[in-house]
């Protein structure tokens, strides 16, 4: 038992190195922290704004300022105010291609479809949302995918078929 206990632990150890590698962890100091990188950096919503109603395509649009969308940088060292952003439909329950398009088809390249829809454009379209209230949330990311701490959420409720919002998409790819 205790043998199968050490396997294990060696086991886990190596999927995580695996993973810090495959997101671009390295060695410098910098890399997988939440200090720096947005000091002074927000990001909002301007659509869709808290309470609004939409039909099931919705064009999400967010304002970002002290803070560079760099999608050359992505998985790149980690660099004070750059960075790319997630966006989380309901916790990442509508983040896969189906309703994220190109984001999710991102997403499930990097294997976190799911979780949330990688962006390098301020804005995202989710097609297919059933009627209901929703909870969209975005975060300013490091290079390497780990969090900022800098986010935004807006509430919106579902209540008819068809498109809503600027009719802007996000293809963005890294």
């Amino acid at each position: 038992m205790r043998l199968r206990n050490i396997l294990l632990m060696l086991a886990l150890s190596a999927v995580a190195a695996l993973g810090l590698a495959a997101c671009g962890g390295g060695d410098d100091e910098d890399e997988g922290t939440t200090t720096a990188a947005t000091e002074g950096a927000s990001v909002s919503f301007t659509e869709p704004t808290d309470g609004a109603t939409t039909a099931s395509t919705v064009t999400a649009d967010v304002e970002v300022s002290g803070f560079e969308i760099d999608a050359a940088a992505v998985g790149k060292a980690n660099e004070e105010g750059k960075g790319h952003l997630h966006f989380s439909m309901d916790g990442g329950k509508y983040d896969y291609p189906k309703y994220s398009g190109a984001n999710g088809k991102l997403a499930e390249k990097l294997g976190v479809e799911g979780q949330y829809s990688p962006s390098t454009e301020p804005t995202i379209t989710y097609k297919g949302l059933p009627r209901g209230e929703h909870t969209l949330e975005v975060d300013l990311v490091n290079n390497d995918h780990s969090e900022t701490g800098t986010s935004a959420t807006t509430t919106f409720e579902v209540t008819s078929s068809g498109s809503s919002g600027n009719g802007a998409k996000s293809d963005s790819a890294y």
